[in-house]
């Protein structure tokens, strides 16, 4: 099975933000922004949630606020 992940971009020129699904061997090739058709476009740092096993209680938090 080949495992291809969805990035992240940002068009320079545009500003839209949209997804793509990449297969790693291209990742590093210009994509064109599907608003404008520029390939001045940068990949972003994406956040990403995941769930254990175990489910929620055993959930750790990273909020500072006291409790």
């Amino acid at each position: 099975m080949t495992r291809v992940p969805l990035y992240e971009y940002r068009c320079r020129v545009c500003g839209y933000r949209f997804e793509k699904l990449v297969r790693f061997s291209q990742a590093d090739q210009p994509i064109a922004c599907p608003n404008c058709g520029t390939s001045e476009t940068e990949r972003l740092l994406s956040a990403f949630a995941a769930r254990t096993s175990e489910g929620a209680s055993s959930a750790t938090s990273c909020s500072t606020g006291g409790g």
